[in-house]
């Protein structure tokens, strides 16, 4: 018990201080709080923050996924029955090869450094992601002219894999709203009981000016967009519940906007989810290119957090489902 307060107090403070500075709540009384909701719910202090529980009663807490509910149904979400297939960049661009249509290769220590070499000279610019890795973090753009960060590459690939890619040129729409990252969909699947796919949430994530990747989790703005138009349907927000009517940087009118080729999304989305049908539900990460959309990377499970902070829950819904 005194090991797992030493651990949650540090978050409290920091996540607190963002409740009492917006609210004016005193911290001690945040604090009580969280506490309350990390035993009978499960949530950290970020899924507190995040779903906005210092405003809701306990029916409306008690139906989100929170991080511990999360980490209890990774059996039923297919999570380690397909490991083989959807653990790590590498086994997913295998398995939906026919779904990436950017060139790429493997770079691990059984890769031979010139063909590494070639391919970057080639392409002209790269995108290095490790294999394992999440939130962008460890991500980095690698020019053929870059002669240290490719011996960088070359060294590092020798302790652990990475993806080398080309890179994807964005939808001019797409990009307007911040040309320095690619901006991606992260469309939401489930597998129902009887194994059809519903889609339960579509978001576009978004970088701010000047960063690499879009992720939420780097400091990135999602929007939620309408499943029946796929028009952005109220403010962005980020990690720390910042809403964004206008995207920082571009002034970009974000409410309002359509998805180009929605319904192709739709297809597209349905279509990948029967893949890998034991993966009962995946985050897809698409990107929005001149030709259409491409597949970036399978997230299995799909995560608890990007997919509740518009204040809809999905807890209910999967524990329905899941079960």
């Amino acid at each position: 018990m005194f090991l797992w307060l030493k651990r949650y107090l540090p978050q409290g403070k920091e996540q607190s201080k963002i409740v009492s500075e917006k609210y004016g709540i005193n911290r001690v009384r945040v604090i009580i709080s969280m506490l309350w909701c990390r035993l009978r719910y499960g949530a950290k202090p970020v899924d507190y923050v995040r779903f906005e529980f210092y405003k809701k009663n306990h029916h409306e807490r008690n139906r989100y996924l929170t991080i511990h509910r999360f980490n209890k149904m990774l059996k039923e979400f297919g999570y380690y029955k397909t490991r083989e297939k959807t653990y790590g960049k590498i086994a997913i661009y295998k398995t939906f090869a026919d779904y990436i249509h950017r060139p790429w290769i493997v770079a691990d220590k059984d890769t031979d450094t010139q063909s590494i070499k070639d391919f970057i000279a080639k392409q002209g610019i790269v995108f290095v992601k490790p294999d394992h890795g999440s939130q962008g973090n460890g991500v980095m753009k690698i020019k053929a002219d870059d002669n240290v960060a490719i011996e960088g590459l070359l060294n590092d690939c020798k302790q652990r894999a990475f993806v080398v890619e080309g890179a994807i040129v964005q939808a001019p729409e797409i990009a307007a709203i911040n040309p320095s990252s690619i901006n991606t969909i992260r469309a939401f699947t489930l597998i129902k009981r009887d194994g059809t796919t519903q889609i339960i949430s579509i978001l576009l994530r978004v970088g701010m000016p000047g960063m690499v990747v879009d992720n939420w989790g780097s400091g990135g703005v999602c929007y939620n967009f309408d499943l029946a138009t796929g028009i952005c349907d109220r403010a962005g927000v980020d990690k720390k519940q910042q809403p964004y009517l206008i995207h920082p940087g571009s002034n970009f009118q974000m409410v309002g906007f359509r998805l180009p080729n929605f319904e192709k999304l739709k297809q597209l989305v349905l279509e990948i989810s029967q893949k890998v049908p034991q993966a009962r539900y995946v985050g897809w990460d698409i990107a929005i290119t001149p030709e259409g959309y491409e597949l970036v990377e399978m997230n299995c499970p799909g995560g608890h957090d990007i997919l509740q902070p518009f204040g809809t829950p999905y807890g209910d819904l999967l524990k329905r489902e899941l079960k």
